[in-house]
Order: C-alpha cells, then sequence, then structure tokens
C-alpha cells in the first residue's frame, strides 16, 4: 500500500496534537525527500516515511513502547517494509536491523533536523535562509550546542556514502523547502 504525503500528513495530525511535533515530522520528511533525490531513490516515498516517523511519540510512554504504537497504527495502511523502516529508527528498543540505505537515512535525517532547527533558532531573524552551511559545520563540532542532538545518529549519512558536510548541505535545502510550513 502507498501513501502520498498529504494522506500521510493527515493521519498525522490525526494522532499528534502538538504542533511543535507534526513540524518536526515534516521537517524529516523534507530532508529525506532531498536525500533521497541525491541516492537516486524515491523522494515521495523517503518523505512519506520521515513524515510518520514519530506518528506514535505522544502516546508512547518512552523509547520502550516507541515505534511499537506506530506500527499499530499503520498496520494496514503502507507496506510492511515502511513499518520497518520506522521501528528501525528506535533500533536500540526494537532490535529492528539497521541494515538498508532508507533506515539509516531516516536516523541521520532525524537527527540533523534538530540541529538545523537549533540553529534557525539562535539567529536574530530565527530562520532557515539565514543558516548557512559553514555555521551548522561549526555547531555540529561544538558538543555544547544542542546536547540532545546525537552526532554519532547524524554521522550516519557516511554510511550512505554521503560526507557529512554535503549532508548538511542537503538536509538545509531540504528544511529550507519547507520552511513557510516550519514558520522558519
Amino acid at each position: 500500500m502507498r501513501m502520498n504525503r498529504s494522506e500521510s500528513l493527515s493521519l498525522v495530525r490525526e494522532h499528534v496534537k502538538k504542533e511543535g511535533n507534526v513540524k518536526h515530522m515534516v521537517g524529516v520528511g523534507a530532508v529525506m525527500h532531498h536525500l533521497a533525490e541525491r541516492l537516486g531513490e524515491d523522494p515521495e516515498l523517503w518523505e512519506v516515511v520521515g513524515i510518520l516517523h514519530d506518528i506514535d511519540f505522544e502516546i508512547c510512554k518512552g523509547a520502550d513502547d516507541h515505534t511499537l504504537k506506530a506500527k499499530e497504527i499503520l498496520e494496514g495502511r503502507v507496506d510492511d517494509g515502511i513499518i520497518e523502516t520506522i521501528m528501525a529508527h528506535n533500533h536500540e528498543h526494537t532490535n529492528i536491523m539497521v541494515d538498508t540505505k532508507i533506515k539509516k537515512a531516516l536516523i541521520a535525517s532525524d537527527a540533523v533536523s534538530g540541529l538545523i532547527v537549533a540553529c534557525a533558532l539562535v539567529m536574530p531573524s530565527k530562520k532557515l535562509a539565514d543558516v548557512r552551511p559553514e555555521s551548522l559545520i561549526k555547531k555540529f563540532n561544538s558538543k555544547d550546542f544542542a546536547k540532545g542532538v546525537s552526532r554519532e545518529r547524524i554521522m550516519m549519512c557516511n554510511e550512505l556514502e554521503v560526507p557529512l558536510e554535503d549532508f548538511l548541505k542537503i538536509a538545509l535545502e531540504g528544511m529550507r523547502s519547507r520552511s513557510e510550513e516550519l514558520g522558519l
């Protein structure tokens, strides 16, 4: 079964009430879309995976059951491969192997979106348009900046044969493409 961007957003809005969480999912979807284009993959599919990846975030008690509820919500609505990919971004708790490009991309995209938002929010304008790739690299290397962002997860871009600097540029371009929707 295939779901498009509009359908995935509608489903997310049924299950996610906090606008900040919805924006995070849209941002991850945008990064995934642009990364798929770079890798010669299916941008629409990858964007849908990014949008849906945290659909259960607000109803989970914590990391232990995160993505397990997503599986329940998504079963019968999307292919099992999409569900497995979403569950893999919480592989520490689901024991799903991170063995495909799309799984690695989701983990890296989820993390990098947080770094990019944090960079935008420290700009006077609070706009993605004012974030420079060089700033992202400096902030990535500053362990005191956005401490909750896993640099290790971002570095999974290397397993996709996308160097960090390129990945940060791709991710920033992706999020800028949805800047109005993200409010940044």
